[in-house]
């Protein structure tokens, strides 16, 4: 075992690998730890990762790789939407998706976040992030348990953004058919969702999210995508559409709208290529 004082070690999240596989990094220097009513907050730098935050031992992001989350979990069903005016993310306290979102021409953004303390962390100290998007004249936001709050909504989101942690403490209830009828009833009747699912690793949590999405929407496809700041390097996450048939979205129209909005020039790992590849998965699970 590392030591406690120079290493930080993430067990892994449930499943069958928990509890029989740490992921460790060198602490170069801890920027803040501390225990909000809801979860413990980390906040470190790392010589290979640059700054790394860490959310119940768990890690939600580093300097160094955010950019392919965030492009992942935003813009494959932001442009596919023909005109997403009405946005609304449930989580993502880092403003990392936010940050993504306002590269859009929307009318409003809504974000609601469990844990107000998440947000003036990475304020503070995690400033690249966000990039002062909390305080533009488009986002509203709200201090909420997500699967509350989108029961006050019906036909009203183009797109919901489920930026969320691994199933386990808060994000728990946001991985169940019963919220996930709630964000189809919030959606307007071309309405579209984004989830972070979790590791390829754990195939068995992949097909059950699966499912229930399955149980809810008519069209649903699954995006893999590589972090090598988390344990696994590769992960998963869906996107949802009650009318547009996902997997039947050609590849000129999002070409079209990617150049329009010159994200040649703003976006590190999306692009309309990456769209396409992303959803060419393994035949079988990797373990």
């Amino acid at each position: 075992m590392k030591n406690e004082k120079e290493w930080f070690c993430e067990g892994t999240v449930p499943g069958k690998r928990y509890g029989k596989i740490e992921h460790c990094f060198l602490i170069d220097k801890l920027i803040y730890k501390g225990k909000t009513p809801y979860q413990s907050i980390l906040i470190f730098d790392h010589s290979v990762y640059g700054r790394v935050l860490v959310i119940d031992d768990i890690v939600q992001l580093s300097i160094s790789d955010e950019f392919i989350y965030h492009e992942m979990i935003t813009h494959p069903i932001m442009l596919t939407h023909p005109k997403p005016d009405k946005i609304l993310i449930i989580g993502g306290g880092d403003g990392g998706t936010l940050r993504e979102c306002l590269k859009y021409n929307s009318e409003s953004i809504f974000i609601v976040e469990i844990d107000k303390e998440v947000i003036e962390v990475s304020k503070s100290y995690l400033p690249t992030i966000s990039q002062d998007s909390f305080a533009h004249n488009k986002v509203k936001l709200f201090y909420d348990n997500g699967k509350d709050f989108i029961k006050k909504y019906e036909n009203f989101f183009d797109v919901i953004i489920v930026d969320c942690s691994d199933p386990v403490g808060p994000s728990l209830p946001l991985f169940n058919v019963k919220f996930y009828k709630d964000i189809f009833k919030a959606l307007k009747t071309n309405g579209m969702a984004s989830f972070q699912v979790g590791s390829f690793l754990d195939s068995i949590l992949i097909k059950e999210t699966f499912s229930k999405l399955e149980a809810v929407f008519p069209s649903i496809i699954k995006m893999r995508l590589t972090m090598p700041s988390y344990h696994c390097g590769e992960y998963c996450f869906m996107g949802a559409s009650k009318q547009v048939i996902l997997k039947d979205v050609k590849i000129q129209s999002i070409a079209k709208k990617f150049n329009e909005l010159n994200f040649e020039e703003s976006l590190k790992y999306y692009t309309p290529e990456m769209h396409q590849a992303s959803q060419i998965l393994p035949k079988v699970p990797i373990i």
